[in-house]
């Protein structure tokens, strides 16, 4: 009965606002875009939207915690931090070993001429080993910290929350575990709509960096209900 009533109030609201357009006598247009009175009351476009929005709160006000998005694969992001850890203990090794042996030793012009010597040979590579002692522990540094990153920014578990006001984060870590982040819907902007969507759907959380990922081959378990949640576009006042 409660959400009859809603809906009739935002058909009157909605006719009563489409009636003004052609006569706006009484009314003014503000700054950021309301119908507001002489009187500097509330017009009956903004009093429609906030029946649409009082409808879409009642129906999308969740009983209890329910999972929007899952996406369980463990394996794959273990697989990827062994390679990456794997990958960080080999480049650090080979700068290490860069800086410590090679030698600055200058190739004689006699060697530089003969041809029968690969070119590899022909070169001082102990000139530049501080250069290539660097570029080997940043080649390790770097994929680590990307597929570090990579991996705590992938959600595992999407809830929202009981009311619908706030969503769970439960997103993969490095070493096997799992962590949860709890923040307020209204922080939370979809980048683009989950159809559109191909391999990734990025969610910007406001005030943190980077954005989380939700892979597409994971499970939408309540799409329609994601949509007109955490799917939203959002934008903020700067």
């Amino acid at each position: 009965m409660t959400l009859l009533r809603l809906i009739f109030f935002a058909g009157r609201s909605q006719r009563s606002c489409s009636s003004l357009r052609g006569n706006n006598n009484g009314l003014w247009l503000s700054n950021n875009g309301r119908w507001l009175s002489d009187s500097g009351g509330r017009g009956p476009h903004h009093r429609a939207q906030d029946a649409t929005r009082l409808i879409l709160d009642h129906q999308y006000s969740v009983p209890k915690d329910t999972i929007l998005f899952k996406y369980d694969n463990p394996r794959f992001f273990r697989l990827m931090n062994v390679f990456a850890m794997s990958q960080f203990f080999f480049w650090v090794y080979l700068s290490h070993f860069a800086f410590s042996t090679m030698k600055n030793v200058p190739i004689s012009q006699e060697k530089k001429e003969d041809k029968d010597l690969p070119w590899w040979r022909k070169i001082n590579f102990g000139k530049y080993r501080n250069g290539i002692a660097a570029g080997s522990f940043l080649i390790g540094w770097g994929t680590l910290a990307i597929c570090w990153m990579y991996t705590l920014r992938s959600v595992r578990y999407l809830i929202l929350k009981k009311g619908g006001k706030e969503l769970l984060f439960i997103t993969y870590t490095p070493l096997g575990h799992h962590r949860s982040m709890t923040v307020p819907l209204e922080k939370v902007s979809a980048k683009q709509s989950r159809l559109s969507a191909k391999v990734h759907l990025p969610l910007k959380v406001r005030g943190t960096y980077f954005n989380y990922i939700l892979d597409m081959s994971g499970s939408f378990l309540n799409s329609q209900l994601f949509d007109y949640s955490a799917g939203l576009r959002r934008s903020w006042a700067k």
